[in-house]
């Protein structure tokens, strides 16, 4: 291999071992390759399906273009970083998005996209679902007693829009975030929600918005829960709703902050392996239901987002490449109609 072309991959990808993603299927045609939304030509043609096989295993990008010294190593470079580009080679955690992604070709779905945009016709599913049982019972059913709960629990709602007039007391964030502060109780260390293996995986991202909170100046905090403290990273950071999808821009631009739930692979996978991720989900999906409770006791309104072009701002976050986003939340004070 040229000097000057090794430099060049040392430069770029270092000794980063890189993978096909698990997520991304590829089929091989008579004029191209098919690899997802992407069609390739020429030196695709040569070099699949080994070149498929051998990123299966795992490779760094050198020892990769070893593997295909008679083909031209400049266009095989230009389709090594393509591939990388659009997150078909991966050498860092896939995100939900990516890793799920493939789930939808093992679903038979009945209901066609028109289901989904028109209103009536969504309506329509949203009945079927939410009146839904499960079949395969028999014919035994116990009726339980019903019991009452506190509003804290049956006022819960999600909120689209905020109150844009008012900061958000200090004294109130302090107290929405602190839940999931660290303590210690007879000698062991304690939080407010379980977790797997008592491990505590997620990090917390706060990105506050210019004059909406009390006290605190526009930037991205980490919250440090040993300290319970929100420690900048960042103050040239501006989220706008660009990274947002249209649905969500209403939404994220009345909200005085936001909360991102960041999973560190550090922590969970070398005891779980994979399901340390999955495991990770469900600590985030709790940890949301705690703050929803918290919120609702101190008039706070949330909103979760399913999903945000994170691209577009990873670089304020300062992660490693065991990090990844599992899930956001809009937060506001409640509209005062309401």
């Amino acid at each position: 291999m040229q000097q000057m072309l090794k430099k060049s991959i040392e430069k770029k990808f270092g000794d980063d071992v890189y993978f096909w993603s698990s997520s991304v299927r590829w089929e091989k045609k008579d004029s191209e390759v098919q690899i997802e939304m992407f069609s390739y030509v020429d030196i695709a043609l040569e070099i699949f399906p080994k070149f498929y096989y051998i990123t299966q295993k795992g490779i760094r990008i050198e020892n990769l273009m070893n593997e295909f010294s008679d083909v031209n190593p400049d266009k095989l470079l230009g389709f090594i970083k393509d591939l990388v580009a659009n997150k078909i080679l991966v050498n860092t955690l896939l995100t939900p998005q990516e890793l799920y992604f493939s789930q939808s070709n093992l679903f038979s779905n009945p209901y066609s996209q028109d289901t989904f945009i028109d209103p009536e016709k969504y309506q329509e599913f949203k009945d079927e679902q939410l009146s839904r049982s499960f079949q395969n019972v028999t014919n035994v059913s116990i009726k339980l007693v019903d019991a009452e709960f506190p509003e804290v629990i049956t006022k819960r709602k999600t909120y689209r829009s905020f109150d844009m007039k008012n900061k958000v007391p200090f004294e109130t964030i302090s107290k929405l975030i602190s839940v999931f502060k660290q303590y210690q109780t007879e000698g062991k260390v304690r939080y407010n929600y379980a977790t797997a293996g008592g491990l505590y995986p997620i990090d917390l991202f706060i990105y506050i918005k210019d004059h909406r909170v009390e006290n605190i100046k526009a930037g991205l905090y980490c919250y440090n829960p040993i300290e319970n403290s929100l420690q900048l990273v960042s103050n040239t950071c501006v989220i706008t709703d660009e990274t947002h999808y249209f649905v969500n821009k209403e939404i994220y631009n009345s909200s005085a902050f936001s909360i991102f739930l960041v999973y560190n692979g550090n922590v969970t996978l070398p005891k779980y392996g994979g399901m340390g991720y999955f495991y990770a989900a469900i600590d985030s999906g709790i940890m949301v239901q705690l703050l929803t409770q918290v919120a609702e006791m101190n008039n706070i309104g949330l909103c979760s987002v399913g999903d945000i072009n994170f691209r577009k701002i990873k670089k304020y976050f300062k992660l490693s490449s065991n990090h990844v986003l599992i899930h956001s939340i809009e937060v506001g004070l409640k509209p005062e109609q309401l």
